[in-house]
């Protein structure tokens, strides 16, 4: 079979099992939820002025962040996981063994599909936010080609220890938190020894990827660090994931 083949037939299989399932639907439309809510922001940065002489201007990369980069990362890396938790009850994963495929057919296309989404998600969540100029915007392709990266992490937490989706959705909340909002602290520690600590979380690279963008700052060192940060995790929970399998 052709790559285009196999990338069909997985694609198909991908498809089906997101339209019978709402939840999965409803996973897959987060992301334009997030941008729908960046579009009330400069509403709430004039009350904010006008009530408690507070401007937010100042917050508006951390807040398209969370929005941009870490929102995708954590919905689509969730949708992955539960898509293999889909698969691992149904044998496909041990049924694909037996096939003419090679073993590292079905983990590329898994992972190429997470980064293709993440970063159409994020550029697009750019594009619609109504806040980030043409040079963010730019910036959001290789941006979230990383928070693809984080995205496949995600999917891996979940999708490995989980023996199903109920408890993938419980492990997802888990995460989710210190995935989220933790990162975030790293903002009001720039140029603070302790911000190099963040890095220790995935999602901390994208976001200050795009924080650094947003500043007309590089974006290099945090894209291509959180790359080789992120691909060593996924190797390492790759191989936990496979051991599972049995």
């Amino acid at each position: 079979m052709s790559a285009i083949g196999v990338l069909g037939v997985f694609g198909r299989n991908d498809m089906r099992q997101i339209r019978r399932d709402s939840m999965l639907v409803g996973v897959f439309a987060g992301p334009l939820i997030y941008a729908a809510a960046l579009w009330f922001v400069p509403a709430l940065t004039r009350y904010a002025v006008r009530a408690w002489d507070v401007d937010l201007t100042p917050y508006y990369s951390l807040i398209v962040s969370a929005a941009a980069v870490i929102g995708p990362a954590l919905v689509i890396g969730s949708l992955a996981g539960l898509l293999l938790l889909e698969e691992k009850d149904q044998r496909t994963l041990s049924a694909l063994r037996v096939t003419p495929l090679p073993p590292s057919a079905y983990p590329l296309y898994r992972g190429l599909v997470t980064v293709a989404l993440a970063t159409v998600y994020t550029v697009a969540v750019l594009a619609l936010s109504r806040l980030a100029s043409a040079e963010v915007i730019l910036a959001g392709v290789p941006v979230g080609v990383t928070c693809g990266m984080v995205a496949i992490v995600v999917s891996l937490l979940i999708a490995g220890p989980a023996g199903n989706k109920v408890e993938g959705l419980a492990i997802g909340k888990a995460i989710g938190l210190p995935f989220a909002i933790i990162p975030m602290g790293a903002f009001f520690l720039t140029g603070s020894p302790w911000e190099a600590a963040f890095g220790v979380l995935p999602p901390y690279w994208p976001a200050k990827a795009l924080w650094s963008a947003w500043e007309g700052g590089t974006i290099w060192p945090y894209v291509l660090g959180g790359l080789a940060y992120n691909t060593l995790l996924i190797a390492v929970l790759l191989r936990l994931f496979r051991g599972r399998l049995g």
